[in-house]
């Protein structure tokens, strides 16, 4: 008897070791694209003033076929003013939301569009917060890349959008579901990961660092790591060719390790670019940076053809 409960006891955990396996390394592009479904509704848009540029700025909430709704935040020239204009998404950090567009004061000719996270539990949960939000946290992060695609689907229809020339741009804890959702609609034009790296595992060990003693920092590191495991960025950036890649990264990056940084760059492939700039990670108190960063962006745009 006790010889047969090892056996299954040792069966049971293999089936559980390859489970897991199979659910790290899933491609869940096909997940992404089934939850985004298709765009059928843009309601409440309503004007919300102007950006330091004299761009309008405009909410509207995007629905889905799936009852996916997203609230999008656009700013732009006006829908009838120039003609169409090369777009993009740009996703920030979680506090900073659909209001990541407000952040650059130059955005060029771009019509540019963020989205709210789909998170609305507790900014920083407690130990016991933590649990009791765990299901709704994984459920924000899958439903991430979605709505991505629903705000792309968006920008495609616009009539002052040229719908080729459509890129998104992930900065900081944008990049992993800039890069997932980049590889799972090919419509779009390129991407550019601003402040972010690859190798989550890694990054959550150098993030979690002081947080206690080492077992303690593994055991958070390698948590974060399978919850997350459907958006790690090196399993998506190599699908981004034949579209261009920009990564832009801080040789001063507290937040970032050089390893993760070069763990996404080599895991794009040709035609990208990596540029590093003399700076911390970015920030919205640091405007320097922002605009630094969004310059070389629409460089690098306009260098590929898609600005």
């Amino acid at each position: 008897m006790r010889r047969a409960g090892w056996i299954v006891g040792g069966a049971a955990f293999l089936v559980t070791l390859v489970a897991l396996r199979s659910y790290h390394e899933r491609d869940y592009r096909p997940v992404f694209a089934r939850a985004a479904g298709e765009l059928v509704q843009v309601r409440d848009s309503t004007g919300i003033g102007r950006a330091v540029d004299g761009k309008q700025l405009t909410e509207v909430t995007l629905v889905s076929d799936t009852g996916l709704e997203v609230r999008v935040r656009v700013r732009a020239a006006g829908e009838r003013i120039g003609g169409r204009h090369p777009a993009a998404i740009l996703l920030g950090g979680f506090k900073t939301g659909r209001k990541a567009a407000d952040a650059p004061e130059q955005t060029g000719n771009l019509v540019l569009a963020s989205i709210e996270y789909p998170y609305k539990g507790p900014d920083h949960p407690t130990a016991w917060e933590w649990v009791r939000w765990f299901p709704h946290m994984r459920q924000a992060i899958l439903r991430t890349p979605p709505a991505l695609l629903l705000a792309a689907q968006y920008l495609y229809t616009r009539e002052d959008v040229d719908p080729e020339r459509v890129s998104i741009v992930g900065v900081s804890l944008g990049v992993p579901f800039a890069a997932a959702a980049a590889a799972t609609d090919r419509r779009l034009a390129g991407v550019a990961y601003l402040h972010g790296g690859a190798d989550i595992r890694h990054m959550a060990e150098y993030a979690f660092a002081d947080a206690g003693p080492p077992w303690l920092v593994d055991l958070m590191a390698i948590g974060l790591t399978w919850v997350v495991a459907p958006l790690e960025p090196a399993k998506y950036a190599g699908e981004i060719a034949p579209r261009p890649t920009l990564v832009v990264n801080a040789s001063g990056d507290e937040m970032i390790p050089l390893a993760s940084v070069q763990a996404l760059y080599e895991a794009a492939r040709e035609p990208k670019r990596l540029i590093w700039l003399d700076t911390g990670h970015v920030g919205l108190n640091n405007p320097l940076v922002v605009e630094r960063l969004m310059q070389i962006t629409l460089e690098w745009m306009d260098d590929r053809g898609i600005h």
